[in-house]
């Protein structure tokens, strides 16, 4: 059995993709979705490290129902209420209150999904195998010698760069970075992995959205590709590829096989609104046929 600690945040969120439709008060944020992903590895328990909303018992449900252990969950009386849209445009995530005072986004406004979160309680750490770090503001507090995977604050990329993830990794981090932050280095997201693992002498498995995932290696480089996936909504797919890549590394995957875990994973998010795939579906004890992978030379 692998132990993994999911410390991250949850959110209740409103759907909307185009053309596909829109779903209201779903259960969501980072912490759902990626306890879900890493119970879908085959022989892992999940421990939880999140705020826990009084006004939404859903939420505890859901970690009760599949088996997460809720114990380090923080009470709360509520969590952030987000707007999350896709379109063929872009995607866009902004909260529910109009806290500009005017109808139209703020840019300048904080989504709450990705306000730093207070530190785990006392043994939430203890006895990990792997730990899913998702918008740290400071290196995660994990023993020396657990697996953390980082992936990391968009919004402190954005603003301080490499100098923010000198600050959030360790000798036993394993980036794992979206298209998004990626481009917020460098124009060409795969031309950043690469970059990132050099300076950081760190491996990197990049999320690349429909393009799958991108291995970087001090062994080499890889492009991993699913052409037999399915989109209904893509909200969530993203932090359960992470975690099952963590999940997958922490039983003793290498790089390579953990990253088409995790792409088999985000097939399984993809397939369904919000968690609703997620939870539906049996853990795993080897990845989904049609996940390509090819060696860069």
């Amino acid at each position: 059995m692998t132990l993994v600690g999911i410390h991250a945040g949850l959110s209740v969120d409103h759907l909307v993709t185009e053309p596909a439709g829109a779903r209201f008060s779903c259960p969501g944020g980072p912490a759902l979705f990626a306890a879900l992903g890493a119970r879908l590895v085959a022989g892992t328990h999940v421990r939880v490290s999140c705020p826990l909303p009084e006004d939404d018992p859903g939420f505890a449900r859901i970690f009760d129902d599949l088996g997460v252990d809720r114990r380090h969950c923080r009470q709360v009386p509520t969590v952030p209420r987000l707007w999350i849209l896709n379109s063929a445009r872009g995607r866009r995530i902004v909260t529910q209150d109009t806290t500009a005072g005017t109808e139209l986004e703020n840019p300048g406004h904080r989504p709450g999904s990705e306000d730093p979160l207070p530190a785990p309680t006392a043994g939430f750490e203890d006895g990990l195998d792997g730990l899913v770090a998702s918008s740290p503001a400071e290196r995660p507090a994990a023993d020396p010698n657990t697996l953390v995977g980082l992936d990391p604050h968009q919004l402190l990329v954005a603003e301080q760069g490499l100098a923010y993830l000198r600050l959030v990794v360790s000798a036993t981090t394993v980036l794992l970075p979206s298209r998004v932050q990626l481009t917020l280095l460098d124009s060409d997201p795969r031309r950043a992995a690469r970059s990132l693992a050099a300076r950081l002498d760190l491996p990197v498995i990049a999320r690349l959205d429909a393009e799958g995932s991108y291995v970087v290696t001090a062994d080499g480089i890889w492009s991993i590709r699913d052409r037999a996936v399915t989109v209904v909504e893509t909200t969530g797919a993203g932090d359960a590829c992470a975690a099952a890549v963590v999940a997958a590394l922490a039983a003793g995957a290498d790089p390579v096989e953990a990253a088409v875990f995790g792409t088999s994973i985000a097939r399984t998010a993809l397939a369904g609104w919000g968690h609703e795939a997620l939870a539906a579906a049996a853990p795993m004890s080897r990845p989904f046929p049609g996940i390509t992978t090819r060696k860069e030379i």
